[in-house]
């Protein structure tokens, strides 16, 4: 783990450090697993008890039909999802310019921006905890995969991600009904594989609420997370090395402008 404390969360630097790099609020995209091929047309016949055909030179033989179908489709590479498939795209996008994708300012998300100070305070006060924010942080050297975090406990190895929702509904879906977005738990899951910490906090904030304004659960490392990341990881570097080598260009080259 490479953490990065010497700029500041939305600096250009710290948008340089992000440059390519598969982050947690995209770790669903990130994580997809693969689908077998689709069937491409082939000739099965029946002969006698089994089903039979000849396929890229190799030859098939099965009572039950469905088992040659079967092996042909894993015989063929797997396929991506266009949305993991995407991502990737933008990432190869941003080594390839030097510019993070256009994101837009939202009043959602300028809401959200404007009460995390408060929120992370709010948290610290109510838990007793002592919360550390960071700009960023690689999981190891590649720099290929990292998070923004909203906090950090080190001495515990628990991190903090918090949501100042733009509607008080999603807050009260929260704190009462513990209703959580699953990309929401794929962020927290994402973040604890990215450090390796045990937990993470999931907390929720908002100033308008007379009496609560403030909910948080927290959220264990699911192995099985971690498992479907460490799954997804070779591969996809692998995928992106191969686009950016048919743009001629290196990962790594993106940070070159700046120190982190």
């Amino acid at each position: 783990m490479i953490i990065i404390d010497n700029i500041d969360q939305g600096s250009d630097d710290w948008h340089n450090c992000r440059l390519g790099v598969a982050t947690a609020s995209r770790s669903a995209d990130y994580a997809q697993q693969p689908n077998l091929a689709p069937m491409p047309e082939v000739n099965i016949e029946k002969v006698g008890k089994f089903n039979q055909c000849v396929f890229n030179g190799v030859e098939y033989s099965d009572a039950n039909k469905a088992n040659i179908v079967t092996a042909i489709r894993e015989s063929l590479p797997v396929v991506y999802s266009e949305s993991r498939n995407g991502y990737m795209c933008e990432l190869v996008a941003e080594v390839c310019t030097g510019l993070n994708k256009e994101q837009g300012k939202f009043k959602q998300t300028e809401w959200g921006h404007d009460n995390e100070d408060l929120a992370r305070e709010y948290f610290s006060f109510e838990t007793g905890l002592e919360v550390e924010t960071v700009a960023f942080i690689y999981a190891d050297e590649s720099k290929r995969f990292g998070i923004s975090p909203d906090g950090l406990i080190k001495s515990q190895r628990k991190g903090l991600e918090l949501k100042c929702p733009y509607d008080s509904k999603v807050f009260i879906e929260f704190a009462v009904f513990g209703k959580i977005k699953p990309e929401y738990i794929e962020q927290c899951q994402y973040s604890m594989w990215v450090t390796g910490y045990d937990s993470w906090y999931f907390a929720s904030y908002d100033p308008r609420m007379k009496t609560k304004q403030l909910h948080y659960v927290e959220i264990l490392r699911d192995e099985a997370f971690m498992k479907k990341y460490d799954t997804a990881k070779d591969q996809f570097i692998k995928d992106m090395d191969f686009a950016l080598n048919q743009m001629a260009v290196n990962y790594g080259s993106q940070f070159n402008t700046t120190e982190i």
